[in-house]
């Protein structure tokens, strides 16, 4: 995990004074060193700040090829690198730091595009190739490390946040479009909250050269269609393989230079991944422990170390606290929150670095690869049953005939034939309820959006005869997943920790992807391949437990935070908010206020989204006025 930032300017006249302000906001990203670079042609500059996992005395970047015509920043890690330098050493490359990261400019060297097809792992890079004048960039398959971009005066500005965008000139200002496609569905994956300041999706590569600026993928979701998803040899088979996979996925992801640690919790993905890290390296196990019983597993997860006879540490986290740090988490975050548990990853992680650790493996991606949200196996049951298919067709008729789906609604219903079952409980949690809170203009521009008709354009050839359960995990993994994994990474980035996916592995995706639907949930317990394939290392009320995401208490019960949002309604910024109307949020605090706490819950989504859109417009400057007008860097 580290910072980068580049900037193509096409005319030249570039040089290292505009890298100061950018390298300025990226250093927590990496405190343990920092590089800058400027072409001889003043075309390119590059910027790196490092946080040293891999080879911590030989890894300085920017990284020059053999006659300097190339240049690399990189943020992440290539997992398996070793292997491919071994045989890029023996065609006759010559390296020359001990990074891994150096082995993306000799694969591109040799290989050009196709060198994304070796690189495995979460990453996100930068090259300049000063022979064809172009800048080249890429993202990780799922989008766990971001990389942002904007165009302005003839220059393309690329940078690891957003704040760096903004400290390059970029203006900070809202995309009511972009908030409105987050409140339906979830930022769209090409997407920000800052109007002209994208991400290059997951899976995807950008290209700055003469002929413009290009986005182009280099892979995807590619689901089998349903009719091809009869089982391939023997379920036993199937669990030898993915246990095989996990065990590969996770042992590339224990190399490391410093000493490793993982988070822990009570439930199956995590606990799935220290078994298999245990395997491999010694391990520290964090687990955060709540004050509220009713989301704590600490108890669980300690019991789970000490089956796998790893040392164990338990990070108390009191939600009396948690209103101190939503700016904290904001300004990391750079996007709105929903929840708490933003900020008790936020608290965590600070634990974690405090306590010496930089590298740490989590357990992020089993529900997403496995089908273990409970929605997802509403959709499987669509997949597996006529039964349930004809009723929930039914149901839809309903709806239409009644006039009660919006427009994003209908759209996916008459694309898809159902209605994703996490796209519903947002719109029941979220889309809806937030309305009665918002401007008019706003709530009219909310009514009349459609963020699910580009989504379904865009992904028309990898849904078409898909089965439910996948084309809904299809469209997560193209909205509300990528925002989901950037909020954790930039909280740990905030706090120099790197946080390592194992079970977001293309190569364990690959085996997963051809699973039978029915084996998902053979034993009504979910994830039934992963659960099964761990069971012989795991104690049984890990792998027999029902599923409990990671979440904290709800801060709706603090009436701190509902006092602050009170004050701040009162002062003189309420009025330059563009979505949320002051005299409904007072409504609401005022009715979460007479509650008492515990029966509050119900409005935590739509405090939280109301309080960290004030403390983002606070932090960053933003307005909605044009470009030009009103609003400064956030800097």
């Amino acid at each position: 995990m580290c910072g980068i930032v580049a900037i193509r300017s096409a005319d030249g006249g570039l040089d290292g004074g505009e890298l100061t302000a950018p390298m300025a906001d990226l250093r927590p990203r990496g405190p343990d060193g920092e590089g800058t670079w400027v072409s001889p042609t003043g075309r390119a500059a590059l910027g790196h700040t490092r946080l040293a996992v891999i080879a911590p005395a030989a890894g300085r970047q920017p990284v020059a090829g053999p006659d300097g015509t190339v240049r690399l920043v990189v943020n992440g890690e290539f997992y398996g690198y070793r292997e491919i330098r071994a045989e890029l050493r023996a065609a006759g490359c010559r390296f020359r730091t001990g990074s891994d990261s150096e082995i993306a400019l000799h694969l591109y060297l040799r290989d050009g595009r196709r060198a994304l097809e070796r690189l495995r792992g979460e990453f996100a890079f930068v090259l300049w190739d000063e022979r064809r004048a172009t800048l080249f960039a890429a993202r990780d398959r799922f989008g766990v490390k971001p990389l942002y971009y904007t165009e302005r005066d003839g220059r393309l500005y690329v940078a690891s946040t957003i704040r760096a965008l903004l400290s390059c000139g970029a203006p900070a200002r809202w995309d009511t479009a972009a908030f409105a496609a987050h409140l339906q569905l979830g930022l769209p994956p090409d997407r920000t909250l800052f109007a002209g300041i994208r991400q290059l999706p997951p899976g995807c590569h950008l290209t700055a050269d003469a002929h413009g600026t290009r986005v182009t993928p280099y892979w995807d979701l590619d689901y089998p269609p349903a009719d091809e998803l009869a089982a391939r040899g023997s379920l036993d088979d199937h669990l030898d393989a993915v246990r095989e996979r996990t065990d590969e996925a996770v042992r590339l992801r224990t190399v490391a230079d410093v000493p490793l640690a993982c988070h822990l919790s009570g439930g199956l993905d995590s606990s799935a991944v220290a078994a298999s890290a245990a395997r491999h390296t010694r391990l520290t196990a964090f687990t955060v422990r709540f004050d509220d019983p009713a989301f704590d597993e600490s108890a669980v997860a300690r019991r789970t170390a000490a089956h796998l006879a790893i040392d164990h540490r338990e990070v108390a986290s009191e939600r009396g606290h948690f209103a101190d740090h939503l700016r904290d988490v904001v300004r990391a975050g750079e996007m709105v929150q929903e929840n708490s548990h933003g900020i008790a990853r936020y608290l965590h992680s600070a634990h974690i670095k405090k306590a010496g650790f930089t590298a740490v493996l989590a357990g992020e991606g089993g529900d997403e690869l496995f089908l273990g949200y409970p929605q997802f196996r509403k959709d499987l049951t669509l997949s597996l049953s006529a039964d349930a298919r004809d009723k929930a067709d039914r149901g839809y008729a309903r709806l239409v005939a009644a006039g009660l789906l919006p427009p994003y609604l209908r759209t996916l219903l008459g694309t898809l034939g159902f209605l994703p079952s996490w796209i519903v409980d947002r719109h029941l949690a979220v889309t809806q309820p937030v309305a009665a809170l918002l401007r008019p203009d706003f709530a009219a521009e909310l009514a009349r959006a459609d963020a699910a008709a580009p989504l379904l354009a865009a992904g028309a050839g990898l849904l078409a005869g898909r089965a439910p359960a996948h084309q809904a995990t299809y469209l997560f993994a193209k909205t509300w997943l990528p925002g989901y994994l950037l909020a954790a990474e930039r909280l740990d980035a905030a706090q120099a920790v790197e946080v390592r996916l194992p079970l977001f592995d293309h190569h364990l995706f690959d085996l997963v992807r051809h699973t039978p639907p029915a084996w998902y949930d053979k034993d009504g317990a979910g994830k039934y391949p992963l659960r099964a394939a761990m069971r012989h290392r795991l104690p049984r009320e890990v792998t027999e437990g029902r599923k409990q995401g990671f979440l904290a208490p709800p801060m709706a019960d603090d009436d701190t935070l509902l006092d602050a949002l009170r004050e701040r309604l009162a002062g003189p910024g309420a009025g330059d908010d563009p979505f949320f109307d002051p005299h409904a949020v007072r409504a609401l605090l005022d009715r979460l206020a007479a509650a008492p706490p515990g029966q509050r819950s119900g409005g935590e989504k739509l405090l939280q989204l109301v309080a960290s859109t004030a403390e983002l417009a606070d932090e960053f400057g933003l307005t909605t006025a044009p470009s030009g007008q009103k609003g400064g860097n956030g800097g």
